[in-house]
């Protein structure tokens, strides 16, 4: 019989007992040099905007109406034993669930479009700040001659500029680190171990050393110094009369948090939260006073160095302002500080120095003649 034939092609045909619809294929549309101009439907090129626009909406009702059609299924017998209202108030569930799957799905691919974006742009962001340090070891900016030590996780270095007095240095962290509020206590304790043995030195000189830490700008990232300015003892004596009144001097007239915090009972660590900027000054290994900035405009970068040279009795806008040396000035005075330091430098025992073949060398010894 007819719906036993399986006859395909032609404008139509049976294919298993089914009628079959020839598909109209795109034409190729051809353009007069011979290249191709098109390949759309023949009908579409019939259609104008207002039948565009007119599918689309039928196309979203169709979503719609397959979606309703899934509801219904899922309800089963339960849709037949529903009256005419009960059925409209399904079909009002239905259209809410399927608009907000809809938003659900979309705002999802947009957030998690959003969190790559967000994390490119910050990964590109302190990529270029770490390559615009001078502090960071693999920065193509750092300045390895000004370095006096390498310890494992801090080094010990010259400024290359704002020098307060000879003998002026730095402590820095070797990870970039904003803040030495943020350090690790690794970290921490090698700072105290640079700070330890550099006010030895300066006590032979009769000198005392002022620790100052500024950090300003938290949304800059920039990298953390330590810095130590050898003073003479005189007048290191009334290094924290001076600092204390400058402090409590400073910063706007209605602060939510204490002008003054004395560090030398928890350190400062325990005494300034993190990720907040502040100065902070220590006298030699007694401590000192810290201070949370809450307008950072009323700061400058250099405050503490400023109020170092007003102590010294130094015009602070000419020896801040001052140009940076010649190379081989600055290669000179990190030669001169290294003699200086060399009788206190700890750095010298690390693995790698040489003092620490010197100390296996007598340790072996020692084991040696305690077995004979």
């Amino acid at each position: 019989g007819r719906a036993s034939e399986k006859k395909v092609g032609g404008a139509g045909g049976w294919q298993d007992g089914a009628p079959v619809r020839k598909r109209k294929r795109p034409e190729n549309k051809v353009a007069e040099d011979g290249g191709r101009a098109g390949f759309f439907n023949a009908d579409l090129d019939k259609t104008d905007l207002k039948k565009l626009v007119e599918q689309e909406r039928l196309g979203t009702s169709n979503d719609y109406n397959q979606n309703w059609a899934r509801h219904v299924m899922k309800q089963g017998a339960k849709f037949q034993d529903m009256d005419t209202d009960e059925q409209f108030d399904m079909a009002d569930v239905s259209m809410q669930a399927y608009e907000s799957a809809a938003n659900k799905k979309r705002k999802g691919k947009d957030r998690d479009e959003v969190l790559r974006k967000q994390a490119v742009n910050a990964h590109n962001r302190m990529q270029k700040i770490l390559n615009n340090c001078w502090q960071c070891i693999d920065s193509p900016k750092f300045l390895k001659h000004l370095v006096i030590s390498f310890g494992v996780r801090c080094y010990l270095a010259l400024p290359s500029r704002h020098r307060v007095t000879a003998g002026h240095c730095q402590i820095v962290p070797r990870d970039h680190i904003i803040a030495t509020t943020q350090a690790d206590e690794d970290v921490q304790e090698e700072i105290m171990y640079f700070r330890k043995f550099l006010v030895k030195m300066f006590a032979a000189r009769k000198q005392g050393v002022v620790f100052t830490e500024t950090v300003l700008s938290l949304r800059k990232q920039r990298h953390t110094v330590i810095d130590c300015v050898p003073i003479p003892l005189e007048i290191f004596d009334e290094a924290p009369i001076y600092f204390s009144k400058a402090i409590s001097e400073s910063d706007e007239q209605w602060s939510v948090n204490k002008k003054l915090v004395d560090t030398r009972k928890k350190g400062l660590w325990r005494s300034i939260p993190k990720n907040f900027p502040f100065f902070s000054v220590e006298f030699g290994n007694g401590g000192g006073f810290a201070h949370v900035i809450e307008d950072e405009s009323t700061y400058r970068a250099e405050w503490g160095k400023e109020i170092l040279c007003g102590m010294l009795g130094e015009p602070a806008q000419i020896v801040l302002r001052a140009r940076r040396p010649p190379l081989h000035i600055e290669q000179q005075r990190v030669e001169n500080f290294k003699n200086a330091w060399k009788r206190y430098d700890w750095t010298r025992r690390l693995k790698g120095g040489d003092l620490h073949k010197k100390i296996n060398k007598n340790k072996k010894e020692q084991d040696q003649q305690a077995t004979q």
